[in-house]
């Protein structure tokens, strides 16, 4: 095979998998809310991971996952603890650290049997209020998506290891129901959303969604660096060339404001 008909082999796989969880187009009606992302309160983001063989079993769910899933409940992202889930949960494909009752879920990860990584964000990544008018206004958390991004790729780096798999991964970042929607959740020194101050209006788009292939596992700082990829692109979609997830003013410039994290 020449390394073009590997490189269609491989995405005609992840295609398969994507077209099932409804991230593989944004235009869908039940875009972003396939797989265990309909457990959730209320669907905003969606990251799915997959190895090079996303439809082979490598992981089984027994005793000895389940110990080292509670012991990666949290990972520390700069210094701050993120923590993933309050409860162990099995499921049909996979295993879930989640964050809710029943299965009603504020927020998930999931390892799979395939060894793909998925994290739903509910309320924490993307939520409504009303505004001064009275009417309904979806916001999305800027902060909180990158960080819960790196905390995934941080997450990702000792499962992969945990399962000997190597590369090449295929990560999906999917956003739900962003047309007309504010991007809030900024650092220090950055409005948020309503105050004049802040003059960034809706996203134009109806979702969101980004395919982003990975050769190798990205070492600790690749894993923030693709965090702050993910940031950009959302910056990119509402419209602003600055970076508000890092903080414009205070003791961390330049880095991401952790202390406004939405959880």
């Amino acid at each position: 095979m020449t390394s073009l008909a590997d490189t269609e082999l491989l995405r005609t796989r992840w295609r398969r998998v994507l077209e099932r969880h409804a991230i593989d187009t944004v235009n869908r009606d039940d875009f972003a809310v396939g797989g265990l992302a309909t457990r959730l309160q209320t669907p905003s983001v969606q990251l799915l991971v997959l190895p090079a063989d996303p439809e082979a079993e490598v992981l089984h769910l027994d005793d000895a996952l389940w110990v080292w899933l509670e012991a990666k409940k949290s990972v520390d992202v700069d210094g701050r603890a993120i923590r993933f889930g309050d409860r162990s949960c099995p499921t049909a494909y996979a295993a879930a650290l989640v964050t809710g009752y029943g299965t009603s879920w504020k927020h998930y990860l999931a390892v799979h049997r395939s060894g793909a990584i998925e994290l739903g964000l509910g309320d924490c990544g993307g939520w409504e209020r009303q505004n001064r008018e009275g009417e309904l206004v979806r916001v999305f958390n800027l902060i909180s998506i990158v960080t819960y991004t790196w905390a995934v790729l941080k997450f990702g780096a000792a499962h992969y290891e945990r399962l000997s798999l190597i590369g090449p991964w295929h990560l999906t970042v999917a956003v739900r129901g962003t047309e007309g929607a504010l991007l809030g959740n900024v650092g220090e020194g950055w409005a948020e959303p309503g105050p004049f101050e802040n003059s960034v209006g809706g996203c134009v788009e109806q979702n969101l969604l980004w395919h982003l292939e990975l050769q190798d596992w990205p070492d600790e700082e690749g894993q923030q660096q693709l965090a702050f990829v993910v940031g950009d692109r959302f910056e990119d979609a509402w419209g602003v060339s600055q970076r508000r997830y890092l903080a414009h003013r205070g003791d961390r410039v330049g880095r991401l404001d952790l202390r406004h994290i939405a959880e």
